[in-house]
């Protein structure tokens, strides 16, 4: 019995080998951030969109990156969330990937004045991070890299509560908090139980076994598949609903309510963050990317809701960006251009036509990631061509 059932199990793996089926296991501990990506990784993705995922031998959805950058090249480092790591479609067309073609068709560009070989990216962005795994990401990956411009994407639906204790999308991952007006990175995570599972011997066999076996691969994706997903409840069609979500009426309305404490943190983050890149010899430049609501492809829909619940779709974009001024920061948001591109050229850049919740909802599809790449680049080729160092 043992014997047939090893030959069945070898015989499923070799042919999920050949079909090339397995799911990959993305994630590892990481001991500053709490998780990150597993470097080398390989496999499809089918969550949500449809992507081939490679992960490159730096632990990040991208290119290989040589350690030090081409001359004559403008090198950007570009930080974030699930946006950016962009995982629902194929990397060559994340936004991050075609940023450097995007820059490259502005003219004139005057922040490629100085660089006749165009800009490289390397897109550091991982999924369910908040601002600090950002900020702490790009002091021990990105900066020995020697980014001239460091990129970070913010998005607001998730990030204000990220980084606080009892807000982060992961319990197994650092906080932050202000103690007298400075800024505290609490690592107690590695202490958590299902941290030092992950990290002790049986937990990375586990994972070792998870991550090379496509046969073990399936069945938690069976397994998995049995759990409520997003838009489950939504017809064939897609959802209709209009996607306000729980913290919709205080990050858009008039009072932030238990949002407002991670706004200070926010900040805090990005003035500390400011501070080292300046220090590197790099200029941090800020975007904040859109939200399903901002963006809902129903425009009177979205009228009738911002009325009904005195809403301003703009108003976290607005508080930001008189922070990141009196700081001297750039900062290129993306919502008032995309969503006026929602309105007249009807772009639907959330969400994926055959899947559920649908169109609309949650990550950038393909339209959505061409769309942010163009409008940043248009945003980022307006900076002075001084603002790199």
């Amino acid at each position: 019995m043992v014997g047939s059932t090893a030959f069945a199990f070898g015989v499923m793996e070799v042919a999920l080998r050949l079909l090339d089926q397995g799911t990959p296991q993305l994630y590892r501990p990481d001991p500053l951030t709490g998780y990150g990506l597993q470097p080398g990784v390989r496999g499809r993705w089918t969550q949500e969109g449809s992507s081939f995922v490679r992960i490159n031998r730096s632990g990040y959805h991208d290119r290989d990156w040589s350690p030090l950058p081409t001359a004559g090249t403008l090198r950007i480092a570009v930080l974030g969330d699930s946006f950016t790591e962009a995982l629902q479609v194929p990397e060559s067309e994340s936004w991050v990937r075609q940023l450097p073609a995007a820059l490259a068709a502005v003219k004139p560009c005057p922040l490629l004045g100085a660089s006749p070989g165009g800009a490289e990216t390397l897109n550091f962005g991982v999924g369910g991070f908040g601002t600090g795994q950002s900020w702490l990401t790009w002091s021990r990956d990105a900066r020995p890299l020697q980014p001239r411009l460091v990129l970070h994407a913010v998005y607001f639906e998730n990030d204000l509560r990220d980084n606080l204790v009892g807000g982060s999308a992961t319990a197994a991952a650092p906080t932050f908090h202000l103690r007298n007006g400075e800024l505290v990175v609490d690592s107690s995570f590695r202490q958590r139980p299902d941290y030092r599972f992950r990290t002790s011997t049986l937990g990375r066999s586990a994972s070792w076994l998870l991550a090379h076996s496509q046969v073990l691969q399936l069945l938690k994706q069976a397994r998995d598949r049995l759990r409520p997903a997003a838009g489950a409840e939504c017809p064939a069609s897609g959802c209709s609903a209009f996607p306000l979500g729980t913290d919709g009426t205080r990050l858009y309305g008039a009072s932030a309510g238990d949002l407002e404490p991670g706004w200070p943190v926010l900040e805090a983050i990005l003035d500390r963050w400011n501070r080292e890149a300046r220090q590197a010899g790099s200029t941090l430049v800020v975007t904040s990317l859109t939200t399903p609501p901002q963006l809902w492809p129903d425009a009177a829909e979205r009228r009738a809701q911002a009325t009904r619940h005195k809403l301003d779709w703009m108003r976290p974009e607005r508080r930001l960006g008189a922070f990141l001024a009196s700081r001297s920061i750039p900062y290129l948001p993306l919502a008032p251009a995309l969503q006026h591109q929602a309105d007249d050229q009807k772009l639907v850049a959330h969400g994926f036509a055959g899947q559920r919740p649908g169109p609309g909802y949650g990550h950038w599809n393909r339209t959505g990631h061409a769309a942010a790449a163009k409008e940043l680049a248009r945003q980022l080729c307006a900076l002075s061509p001084d603002a790199p160092p």
